[in-house]
């Protein structure tokens, strides 16, 4: 019930903030720069977007060749598209459908969760590495050459080495083989309130970090070409905006582009509310306006950016609704 209703305020919050900041600046302007870039543009746009989550899925399938899944390309596309979907949709640092991936592929080919979690497990850890890196270049391109206010400069300080701290201590562990994940839930589990519960999944735990160990023992070279897949789907990720723009005639630089990234994705890492709703059109205007970007053509182009999502998420309910009408009429025979 608690889960529902912060769901609920997270989304009114978010959709007063969008009211307010289109309420602020003219929409008709707004529409007027989004009509600019024309078909050709907007088409252009959608298929970058749906290029990240095509290249995005190779890497995850390479991962589970890795681990001797040889599974149909169409099956992984459809359970990561019900993945993004479901951590689009809740307030939750775009890290929540990971679960969903796992249930959708282990149902439908009848393999164990475990491993199958330890190849979404991979996968994530080298997603989330792949964007520090573009959002590391960022951060060193602001530090040299922009003058930002002390308390962003901090922000971004403080983020980066927290993220960087965080990640590097899960490589560490993986590499070396330290049951990290096993260790903290035994000592949650000496809890009284959550002995029971933690108790039960700890064999289970164990036994993920047991097989998330393999690729970076046994796979190097898959997990090493599925990090290079993930860097490509980030560079696309990176180009969006040149993408949008340049229909506008607007050429940003590369240190442009990486502050763009960096900011954006400092934004969506904070975010409170379903996919950043609100969010991140207030944060668009503001890290826009550093680059000479009026509100205008900033929220144009995050409206752009809502249109591709939304389709993206049509999609991944009608493949949600597929599923679960394919599995009810199996359990019916």
């Amino acid at each position: 019930m608690k889960k529902k209703f912060l769901i609920l305020f997270s989304t009114i919050a978010g959709l007063a903030l969008l009211i307010i900041i289109f309420y602020l600046v003219d929409i008709r302007e707004i529409f007027s720069r989004a009509k600019e870039i024309g078909f050709l543009g907007a088409g252009i746009f959608i298929i970058n977007a749906f290029f990240v989550i095509f290249i995005s899925s190779l890497s995850w399938r390479l991962i589970l060749k890795s681990y001797g899944y040889h599974l149909p390309f169409k099956d992984i596309l459809a359970a990561r598209l019900m993945g993004i979907m479901v951590s689009y949709l809740t307030p939750s640092m775009h890290i929540g459908g990971e679960p969903l991936r796992i249930y959708v592929i282990s149902k439908k080919h009848n393999l164990p969760f475990t491993k199958i979690g330890a190849t979404v497990v991979v996968d994530k850890f080298l997603e989330l590495g792949a964007g520090l890196f573009f959002v590391y270049l960022g951060s060193i391109c602001i530090l040299i050459e922009y003058k930002l206010p002390p308390q962003i400069y901090f922000t971004l300080l403080a983020v980066n080495i927290l993220f960087g701290l965080g990640m590097g201590f899960l490589l560490v562990n993986f590499v070396f083989e330290n049951k990290i994940f096993t260790n903290m839930a035994t000592s949650l589990g000496r809890i009284n309130l959550l002995s029971k519960v933690i108790k039960k999944i700890i064999p289970q735990i164990s036994e993920i970090e047991g097989e998330v160990f393999l690729a970076f023992k046994e796979h190097r070279r898959e997990t090493l070409i599925a990090f290079i897949f993930n860097l490509l789907s980030g560079l696309f990720i990176f180009l969006k905006p040149a993408i949008f723009f340049y229909f506008l005639k607007i050429v940003f630089s590369l240190s442009q582009l990486a502050l763009l990234f960096a900011l954006t994705h400092l934004i969506l890492a904070l975010q409170f509310t379903p996919g950043a709703l609100g969010i991140f059109e207030v944060g668009v205007v503001g890290i826009y306006r550093l680059v000479g970007i009026g509100p205008d053509k900033a929220l144009a182009f995050s409206l752009m950016v809502r249109v591709t999502d939304l389709i993206g998420v049509s999609i991944a309910i009608f493949l949600v609704i597929r599923f679960g009408l394919r599995r009810f009429w199996e359990r019916k025979e």
